[in-house]
């Protein structure tokens, strides 16, 4: 490959390095393995410590037993050390991640979404209970930045919509008290000591970065308790019960959740996800389903993925919590039509039993593409019927005969290839029967008729509508006779970015498989909103993807990290808000990949590409277009070479 390696030998200037933020997980590294990791650790009485104990530099570990070690003890030995290293640089990132809001110090009886949290009062303290709602995201993370923690006997941490004990982090940076009988939920990264008071149940980790962690067990049980968390993973898969369905069209989704290992049903509740956005929710049954019936999608393509958010499920030996998972993506694409199936004709049947093409006049408000034709067939309607679409001038950009009709009623029959139409631009769909005895409406287009997107033009706004020509072969129709109706229609899908899901590159992965941030600018030719990003993704491109936009000048204005990723084609992921852009100003949408290996098509910048009301920019307008960034994180792409696609586009409305 030629449009990026090439730059190689010349020397790459990386973009600045991508921002530390509450949607990446502190990397606990060689740590992660362990529940208890400090300078030395203290125990008394009954205590269970469910997970690798460690003490470094120092080698003090008393009182085990009488706690117990189900896992490793390392005492000042090489692998307590790597563990405290690695712990040095989670406290560090911790400590470095920029707050998303200050909140009360008292954090007992409040419900908390995913962010990096801090308080004016320097300490946070926990009385009753903490909930953490991960909004339907397992991913989301919790990071509470202050000098102290303590939290009050039979105190609580409670995690909700898919939130992971393993994604929660206390940084401290003095020190931390959890107390009796109180059950916390997270990672203690303390500056100095930790205490677990007796009767305590940690699900997380408790570690002290330069003092001591002194564990309180109990002379009876139930024994205090520091487990690292191992909820059973699980798996969830997600069909549709239709790939391409109408505006208006119920569609069921199915999600399936299994057990990694094992026969025991998952249990809980699964959320059904465009982007950010949860569609709805539904519990699993005892098969292990979930399903979601929706009507409302509107037309355009729906990237929906199914989110187990983990749950308890009764067993022989008592509650098992299961760990959450995501499906893959179902792109599920939404057409539009002139009129839905409830729509029918005034007279079904013509008497007339001549060969003839019938046709309809139409446009789009926006760009997109017609898959098909359709038409309503009266009962007298057999022969052979042939679907066309039209320039307004009589090219043909189409054509399909139908196939397995039903005795009456619409019928549909879509093209081999979808044909791209322009908005604002006359269009005519035919059919051809060869029986006779059509369908209509007399009088019906003496006004327009507009359904969504589309509308199907009143007599004389272009010529006269409701068109016809006599004839055993599929000719274009211009006769008409009082704006009848003949009830041809097409099959529509509305453009909301610069390449519909049927266009593809030259190449889909390229043999370099360097992390790289790769992009397109753009503009719009209305004021909008970005909702996300796409790109389009070869079998090779496996790492983790990040979508951006950005301003012409290299601000950051929004970035999401893909989920759901099917093997290879187009990928979405939409931002947690949209974002406003202005009218006739560049932007530039990009995705990061630690894994290299991107699409691309040559030369596909030497000119302009619009798609609706979006244009990507012709090479040496506002700079080279077909950007990118040799970079191991997020940056903002400002090269060019060759003035090459690599297929990033932008999920846009129109204000």
């Amino acid at each position: 490959m030629i449009a990026l390696a090439g730059v190689l030998a010349m020397g790459v200037v990386a973009g600045t390095p991508g921002r530390a933020s509450a949607a990446q997980p502190v990397n606990l590294g060689y740590a992660g393995s362990f529940a208890v990791l400090a300078s030395s650790v203290a125990n008394t009485n009954l205590t269970t410590v469910t997970g690798n104990l460690g003490v470094s530099p120092g080698s003090s570990v008393t009182g085990f037993p009488p706690g117990v070690v189900n896992g490793t003890t390392y005492a000042g030995d090489p692998i307590a050390a790597q563990a405290k290293t690695a712990l040095n640089a989670a406290y560090n990132d911790a400590a470095g991640r920029t707050p998303t809001a200050t909140v009360a110090a008292q954090l007992g009886g409040t419900t908390l979404a995913p962010g990096v949290y801090t308080t004016a009062g320097g300490g946070f303290s926990i009385t009753g209970t903490l909930t953490l709602d991960a909004q339907s995201d397992p991913d989301a993370v919790f990071i509470f930045q202050a000098s102290t923690l303590s939290t009050s006997n039979v105190s609580n941490i409670a995690l909700t919509g898919g939130a992971q004990a393993d994604n929660v982090f206390w940084q401290l940076s003095t020190a931390a008290t959890l107390g009796t009988f109180s059950t916390f939920r997270g990672n203690v990264l303390s500056l100095s000591s930790a205490a677990v008071s007796s009767g305590a149940a940690v699900f997380g980790r408790v570690f002290s970065v330069n003092g001591t962690v002194t564990l309180q067990g109990t002379s009876t049980p139930p024994k205090t308790r520091v487990t690292v968390p191992n909820d059973p993973p699980t798996t969830t898969a997600l069909t549709t019960s239709a790939g391409v369905s109408r505006s208006g069209q119920a569609v069921t989704f199915t999600a399936t959740v299994s057990p990694v290992s094992g026969t025991l049903v998952p249990q809980g509740t699964v959320a059904f996800k465009e982007g950010s956005t949860v569609l709805g929710t539904d519990s699993v049954d005892l098969s292990g389903e979930a399903t979601f019936a929706t009507s409302a999608l509107p037309a355009g393509q729906h990237p929906i993925i199914a989110v187990y958010l983990g749950g308890d499920t009764s067993s022989s030996e008592g509650i098992v919590h299961f760990a959450p998972s995501k499906s893959p993506q179902v792109l599920q694409t939404v057409t539009s039509s002139l009129w839905d199936d409830a729509a029918t004709p005034a007279v079904a049947s013509h008497p007339v039993s001549s060969a003839v093409v019938l046709g309809t006049k139409f446009r789009a408000a926006v760009s997109g593409t017609i898959t098909g034709v359709r038409f309503y067939k009266g009962p007298d309607n057999t022969g052979t019927h042939v679907g066309s679409l039209w320039s307004a001038s009589g090219d043909l950009l189409a054509e399909a005969t139908f196939t397995g009709e039903s005795a009456s009623g619409w019928q549909q029959v879509n093209f081999a290839t979808p044909v791209t139409v322009t908005a604002n631009t006359t269009y005519v769909t035919s059919y051809l029967t060869s029986a006779g005895h059509f369908s209509y409406t007399l009088e019906y287009f003496q006004t327009p008729h507009s359904n969504g997107p589309l509308t199907a033009l009143a007599d004389g706004v272009d010529g006269n509508n409701g068109v016809y020509a006599y004839g055993s072969t599929s000719v274009f129709p211009t006769k008409s006779y009082i704006s009848t109706n003949y009830w041809v229609d097409v099959v529509f899908t509305p453009f909301d970015g610069l390449w519909g899901t049927s266009e593809t590159p030259d190449v889909t992965s390229d043999p370099d498989g360097s992390a790289v941030v790769v992009g397109t600018k753009f503009r719009a030719v209305t004021d909008g909103r970005v909702r996300g990003v796409r790109f389009y993704k070869g079998p090779d491109n496996t790492g983790t993807h990040t979508g951006s936009l950005w301003s012409a000048s290299g601000d950051l204005l929004a970035e999401a990290t893909f989920t759901g990723e099917s093997a290879s084609g187009w990928q979405q992921v939409n931002f947690a808000s949209p974002v406003a852009i202005n009218a006739d100003t560049t932007y530039v949408i990009s995705y990061h990949t630690t894994s290299g290996h991107i699409s691309y098509t040559a030369h596909y910048f030497d000119t302009a590409h619009t798609g609706g009301p979006l244009t990507a920019l012709a090479n040496g307008d506002d700079g080279p277009n077909g950007v990118y960034a040799y970079s191991a994180v997020n940056a903002f792409p400002g090269s060019g070479y060759q003035a090459t696609n690599y297929w990033v586009d932008v999920a846009f409305d129109i204000d």
